[in-house]
């Protein structure tokens, strides 16, 4: 599948589709079983995902930490705390967690 990114619109439509995911452990592929804490817009890029998925880590306030954000392009993430070490996490994009899990979901028609 080809990785484009997303709009804000589609991609908060996207991670509203996806909430139910929250508060749950889920088994994807390789990563194992992840207990799911949110579902996350983000940056598309990875240098800002992962500078957007550190402060978020940090703060626990999604809207505080893709403010300092100023590009167009958005993904949607699972995050998942590691619950052994409270340092560190585990990010998965949604395109990888319907891969991986065999879920059936529609893009919106450019992706």
């Amino acid at each position: 599948m080809t990785r484009t990114p997303f709009t804000h619109e589609d991609a908060e439509e996207m991670r509203e589709d996806f909430e139910d995911l929250i508060d749950t452990d889920v088994k994807i592929g390789s990563y194992g079983i992840l207990p799911i804490d949110d579902v996350l817009v983000c940056p598309f890029d990875e240098a800002d995902k992962k500078a957007f998925a550190d402060q978020y880590h940090a703060i626990k306030n999604a809207k505080a930490a893709l403010a300092a954000y100023t590009g167009s392009d958005y993904d949607v993430i699972l995050y998942a705390p590691n619950p052994d070490d409270a340092s560190s996490y585990t990010l998965v994009d949604i395109r990888t967690f319907i891969e991986e899990t065999g879920v059936s979901y529609n893009f919106p028609d450019e992706y």
